[in-house]
């Protein structure tokens, strides 16, 4: 992943003895983006224990409006403590500035030690075009006859040698590369085919796993990234699991706006998962797929053959529903969208019941509709994460795993005329039942590139009749 990244270490402390919120004498202005992910981190300490202090993050427009401000933790130590803000800018920002000042009255000193300062994370220095056919990507999965680039990552389990499943039966196979679609792999040398299990042959040098290789420990992190095989293949078995519908009679007004070939806003607002985290556009390696967002609407595009469709992606990575529902009216609703992805939860089942997800969701559509009424909403439901994150020894598991599966069922109450929702849920439960879910994944809880198509796939499916 490649990040511009703004360092600044300041080796001498400084004393801040200002109080008035605009006179600090820290304050540092910065040019940012709309819609980009940004933090800053400082050490913080005051001189006696009655002083207050904490830092502010404040976003203004190119007429030096305020959009939006964040303040962060209060310091009250007489040692350095750190503290900062990590967040997104919204529309139409031009600068932020950062500051620090008191938040009580006392006298005293507050001091500044190791500023610094991280602008358009997860942004790429350079844009990377696609190396795959994105038309192929989009052919849905559940009925079509031959499947572009499955993922399988092979896994040697109690020595055997190591294979992996595929999600249909193949009739022929019409190749098997490696993740970056550089290396073409052969039957005769690399691999063998029984079922829908493709297998490693032992002096192959296709990319495998041991199941040593991973940490057996609860919460146990990984990254997969770009260590899968895929396949090409025809097949005739059928899909048996839960398939996308149009639900475009839902959805009056986009469809309208689509048939007519109006000019038609998008907004999605989520999490990492929504950003595009770890497909492999957003980590920089080939063959450099977009995110489901962007092949979403590049599929309406197609599909309804016209190019005046645009997409604004105001996702926070490691965003929660509360969080959305909070600043929903910051974020959104300057942007005018006519679409509304709305796509949390994924950080949310660690703390939050389905019902009060729901509120959360049902507050973030509220503000949306008060200031445009007109907009209508696609709610994603979370694909499930890897069944192996968390241990059957973790009390808590059944809680975790009820509360994602009970935000499905709570968008699917939500459903009416200008709500739709798409079940992830179900289906990467479905997949996950004929291959394993580290074929879909690139850590426990981002897709790769194919579940990421899944989503793609099933989102486009909703609007196209």
């Amino acid at each position: 992943m490649k990040r511009l990244f703004i360092g600044i270490v300041f080796l001498q402390v400084l004393s801040i003895k200002g109080s008035a919120q605009n006179d600090s004498p820290f304050i540092r202005r910065l040019e940012v983006a709309p819609l980009s992910i940004l933090q800053y981190s400082m050490k913080l300490k005051v001189s006696n224990q009655n002083l207050r202090a904490s830092s502010w993050l404040r976003f203004y427009d190119s007429a030096d409006n305020e959009l939006l401000k964040y303040k962060s933790n209060t310091i009250s130590s007489t040692s350095f403590k750190e503290t900062g803000i990590y967040t997104e800018a919204p529309p139409f920002t031009k600068y932020v500035t950062i500051t620090v000042q008191k938040d009580s009255p006392p006298s005293g000193t507050i001091e500044v030690n190791d500023y610094k300062t991280e602008l358009n994370i997860g942004s790429p220095a350079k844009k990377n075009y696609p190396m795959c056919d994105l038309d192929q990507y989009m052919r849905p999965f559940w009925n079509s006859d031959t499947i572009y680039n499955e993922t399988v990552l092979l896994l040697a389990r109690n020595g055997a040698d190591a294979s992996g499943n595929l999600l249909f039966i193949p009739t022929k196979i019409l190749s098997v590369k490696s993740f970056d679609l550089s290396t073409t792999y052969s039957k005769k040398d690399d691999f063998i085919l029984t079922g829908r299990t493709i297998s490693r042959r032992v002096h192959s040098k296709m990319s495998f796993r041991t199941d040593r290789s991973f940490p057996g420990t609860d919460l146990a992190w990984y990254n997969l990234q770009s260590q899968w095989i895929v396949v090409t293949y025809t097949h005739r078995d059928k899909w048996k699991g839960p398939a996308p519908a149009y639900k475009g009679e839902m959805m009056p007004r986009t469809i309208g706006l689509l048939k007519s070939k109006s000019p038609l806003h998008i907004v999605a607002y989520g999490m990492s998962l929504t950003r595009g985290l770890d497909v492999s556009s957003y980590d920089t390696v080939p063959p450099y797929m977009p995110n489901y967002v962007d092949l979403f609407t590049r599929a309406l595009k197609k599909i309804y053959g016209y190019d005046d469709i645009c997409l604004s992606n105001a996702a926070l990575p490691g965003a929660r529903a509360d969080w959305g529902a909070d600043y929903a009216e910051k974020y959104i609703n300057p942007l005018n969208p006519d679409l509304v992805i709305i796509d949390f939860g994924m950080n949310d089942f660690w703390a939050y019941k389905p019902e009060e997800y729901k509120v959360f969701i049902q507050t973030i559509i509220n503000k949306v509709k008060a200031a445009n009424p007109e907009a209508e909403f696609l709610l994603l439901s979370n694909m499930k994460f890897d069944p192996d994150y968390i241990l059957g020894s973790d009390k808590n598991k059944s809680f975790y795993v009820g509360n994602l599966e009970g935000y499905s069922k709570m968008l699917q109450q939500l459903e009416t005329k200008g709500i739709i929702n798409l079940d992830m849920t179900s289906t990467s439960g479905f997949i996950y039942s004929r291959k394993k879910a580290k074929d879909c994944i690139s850590n426990p809880l981002h897709p790769n590139d194919y579940m990421a198509r899944w989503y793609a796939q099933g989102m486009a499916a909703l609007f196209k009749q």
